[in-house]
């Protein structure tokens, strides 16, 4: 058994020990809405990571709150399409109330359907859980260096550096991360509408009992609330455009801040 090069991705579902203690109530009875509500958000990750591309490489594994997937390097335009898919699940994870954390890496792995170990899995666990902080999926910078390499043969390296820029921004930390905020409305069906209904649905989960949070808690939650509010920001700019419908201006001048 040899390693391989392998791309990993080490994803995490947020406060998850919190959501199965809402699954009991205080008298011990089965909360069953939230039960179902858990196992819908676990169906719904692995639906979307089954589809991951067209990787014949692909291997998904999946334990509790954590998935973990990784695929050889060199596959065609397989980095684009794996965050692209990565976005997705970020995006409707957080639309449904959860949210997600973890890391990208690259190096020697040893993945399939029984066992998973090796240098890249221990390096995308520490992003995960060292490096990334808050609610994001960070991606090493040599992943990227070494995914467009790879690219599709209907364009360019560089063009496909601009379709993972299209996913990817550089945080203030100076690390990639997938931008399921500001960069989300190529997954929306009717993005006028469902973009706005998104982010007033991140306000609803996730800052209702913003004040009752634990401090630990309202450090990742101040991380989204300043890319929320930016997001907010550059809408309010755009809308000033009279090339805009009236009631799509009139829809997007009602968003108010998260204070």
């Amino acid at each position: 058994m040899n390693y391989q090069n392998r791309i990993c991705c080490f994803i995490d579902i947020l406060g998850f020990k919190t959501h199965l203690n809402e699954t009991i109530d205080s008298h011990g009875n089965d909360v069953v809405e939230k039960i179902n509500s858990i196992n819908s958000i676990l169906e719904l990750s692995k639906s979307i990571t089954s589809n991951h591309g067209i990787s014949e490489s692909r291997v998904v594994t999946y334990f509790s709150d954590s998935i973990v997937i990784s695929y050889e390097f060199n596959e065609e335009s397989q980095l684009f399409l794996s965050l692209l898919n990565l976005l997705y699940v970020s995006m409707e994870l957080a639309n449904k109330g959860y949210l997600t954390r973890g890391g990208v890496s690259i190096g020697k792995l040893i993945h399939n359907e029984n066992v998973i170990f090796g240098p890249a899995l221990v390096k995308a666990y520490n992003l995960e859980s060292k490096i990334s902080k808050y609610p994001r999926i960070i991606i090493d910078k040599e992943v990227i260096d070494e995914g467009i390499k790879y690219h599709s043969q209907n364009h360019t390296i560089n063009e496909e550096e601009e379709y993972i820029m299209d996913i990817v921004t550089l945080d203030d930390d100076e690390n990639y991360y997938i931008d399921y905020i500001q960069k989300s409305s190529s997954e929306f069906d009717d993005i006028e509408y469902d973009l706005y209904r998104f982010i007033n649905n991140l306000k609803s989960n996730f800052f209702s009992n913003y004040e009752s949070e634990p401090t630990d808690v309202k450090e990742k939650l101040d991380w989204l609330k300043q890319k929320i509010n930016n997001l907010i920001s550059h809408i309010k700019i755009n809308i000033q455009n009279p090339n805009y419908a009236p009631d799509i201006i009139q829809l997007y001048s009602t968003l108010e801040y998260i204070e």
